[in-house]
């Protein structure tokens, strides 16, 4: 069984394509497609090559690549001209070739259109890695998308329903929690519950856990205040308990989202501002209100712009 195996025929006949690889490598693929009675020759041409580079890319960019192998093809490329593309970071990354500098420039071009589109859908409307542990390239629609997916539902004193899990059961009772961990640092902000019942399966492994983030999970405040005192300790109460009274109203977004003097929601601090530069910025303003006023503004644009920011902005609980 050859590292191939699992791969579908496309995908192999797309990696012996597009991919460039040792002659080993390449052999160890003419095996896997002889094996599936696959003639290669039958593929390897101008127009399949250009099929299988699509189909290498996530669907959303699939029209700019078209578009960029028109233009290509019409300044005399063919499939011996081999194109170092991948996607990397999320991005799609174009790295050379067997090309002359005409051709280069056309992909480095269509490099930053198929950048600025949404891998998923397409869409030009707000562009931007969505900041999660798999980074995509994604309009807004589709970044909020995901955070939906993340919402605590139907918070209550008898508990709350949370969909993004792999069991059948979504309802989550205070009466079948066995523990609950509360972490409030200035990086992380978290509740950690262990359910006395498997809540998912991922990769074949049984979790009792759930994990919850604030600016992750839309409704963590509320979550966090609806927690009945007879499932935490008296330490967790504590953290709760300061947690919560330290949090102040921020002068730029509004929200009560300061904690430890900067705020988690825009990240910014007024006494970061003000230190290093006190002297000069009053000078030049004459008192603090102007500044505000100023910083109030870059961020209004910063939420409304950053996808994610404005997904909380617009939509979470807040104390």
């Amino acid at each position: 069984m050859s590292e191939f195996s699992h791969f579908s025929d496309e995908n192999v006949i797309d990696t012996f394509l597009v991919y460039r690889y040792s002659e080993g490598y390449n052999q160890v693929l003419l095996e896997e497609l002889k094996k599936r009675n696959i003639e290669i020759k039958n593929f390897d041409t101008d127009e399949g090559y250009i099929t299988s580079f699509i189909r290498s890319f996530s669907r959303g960019w699939q029209r700019e690549i078209k578009n960029m192998f028109k233009e290509l093809q019409s300044l005399g490329w063919n499939k011996l001209m081999h194109i170092e593309a991948k996607e990397k970071w999320g991005r799609f990354h174009f790295s050379g070739g067997n090309l002359s500098l005409e051709l280069s420039e056309v992909i480095n071009k269509y490099k930053e259109l198929i950048n600025d589109t949404c891998s998923r859908c397409g869409s030009k409307d707000h562009v931007q890695e969505n900041g999660a542990d798999w980074i995509e390239v994604l309009c807004r629609k589709c970044t909020q998308n995901d955070l939906k997916k993340l919402v605590i539902h139907e918070i209550s004193e008898k508990g709350f329903i949370y969909y993004n899990i792999k069991s059948s059961n979504n309802v989550f009772l205070w009466q079948d929690v066995d523990c609950i961990n509360l972490n409030f640092s200035e990086e992380v902000q978290s509740i950690d519950i262990t359910m006395n019942r498997i809540v998912e399966i991922f990769y074949d492994v049984e979790s009792k856990s759930l994990n919850f983030h604030l600016f992750r999970n839309l409704n963590f405040l509320k979550l966090l205040q609806s927690i009945p005192e007879n499932t935490l300790s008296s330490f967790e109460l504590e953290k709760r308990k300061h947690f919560l009274n330290s949090l102040k109203k921020c002068h730029f977004c509004e929200k009560k989202t300061v904690y430890s003097s900067s705020c988690l929601l825009c990240t910014e601090s007024l006494d970061n501002i003000l230190s290093g530069k006190r002297q000069q910025y009053l000078k030049f303003y004459n008192n603090i209100p102007e500044i505000i006023k100023e910083k109030k503004q870059s961020v209004q644009y910063y939420l409304e712009y950053w996808n994610s920011q404005n997904f909380f902005f617009k939509n979470d609980y807040f104390l």
